[in-house]
C-alpha cells in the first residue's frame, strides 16, 4: 500500500492524539480519587458515573486511534482492536443505562 502525505500526517496525528487521549482518561480516573482521598468528601454517584463515561469515551477515542494506526501500518484491518472496541462501547452503555 503507497503511503501519501496525507496518510503520513494522519499517522503522526493518530500517535500524538492517542497519547492525549488516554493521559485524558487516566486523569479523569485519578484526579477525583484524590479529592476525595484528600478532602474525605465523596462525590455523588451521578458524578461517579460521569467520570467514568468520561474516561471510557477517552480510551475508546484512544483505541480507535491505535487501530487506525495499525491499519495505516500493515495496511490490513485489525480485527482484534474492533473487537475491543465495540466491548468497550458494549460497557460503556450498559454502564450509562444501568
Amino acid at each position: 500500500m503507497k503511503k501519501n502525505k496525507w496518510m503520513i500526517t494522519l499517522y503522526l496525528n493518530a500517535v500524538k492524539w492517542r497519547l492525549i487521549s488516554y493521559i485524558i482518561a487516566f486523569l479523569v480516573i485519578f484526579i477525583p480519587i484524590f479529592i476525595v482521598a484528600v478532602t474525605d468528601n465523596g462525590f455523588s454517584s451521578f458524578y461517579g458515573k460521569t467520570f467514568i463515561a468520561l474516561a471510557f469515551i477517552f480510551i475508546i477515542i484512544g483505541k480507535v486511534l491505535t487501530t487506525l494506526k495499525k491499519t495505516i501500518d500493515d495496511g490490513a484491518m485489525h480485527w482484534t482492536g474492533i473487537g475491543s472496541i465495540i466491548g468497550l462501547l458494549i460497557v460503556l452503555l450498559w454502564d450509562v443505562l444501568r
